[in-house]
């Protein structure tokens, strides 16, 4: 390999991410197709059952983003009795830590309000 100033290794190094993100979003199926429940998952629910399988995904999400939060938690509590209260490395892992929490909570409360959307769907369906 040639040498290229570190600048430039930076941008073909963006450029090759952005193209694969552009490919992934341009070519169906590209990015999802070692997931095989996509194609369940993109079908849009139409019975009682299938909202309240819905449902069930996102309470499962729910609670995975949770627990992401409360590893998280953990891990700035850790960082910050493990160091000196100035040491300039405590600080930014536990502010990157609590950043993931903010954004796990926002995606756990989420989950949890589609998961309630799709159980008052299934609720309407099932009476009539």
């Amino acid at each position: 390999m040639t040498w290229m100033p570190r600048t430039s290794r930076s941008v073909v190094a963006l450029t090759a991410a952005a193209l694969a993100i552009i490919f992934t979003a341009v070519i169906p199926g590209t990015a999802l197709a070692a997931d095989p429940s996509h194609d369940k998952m993109m079908m849009l629910p139409v019975t009682a059952s299938d909202h309240l399988a819905r449902a069930k995904v996102y309470d499962e999400k729910a609670a995975m983003w949770r627990q992401e939060a409360t590893e998280h938690r953990e891990m700035a509590t850790a960082y910050k009795k493990a160091r000196p209260a100035n040491d300039p490395d405590a600080a930014t892992m536990e502010k990157h830590c609590m950043k993931i929490v903010k954004d796990a909570d926002v995606l756990a409360a989420d989950a949890l309000e589609t998961a309630a959307y799709h159980r008052l769907r299934a609720k309407e369906l099932q009476a009539k």
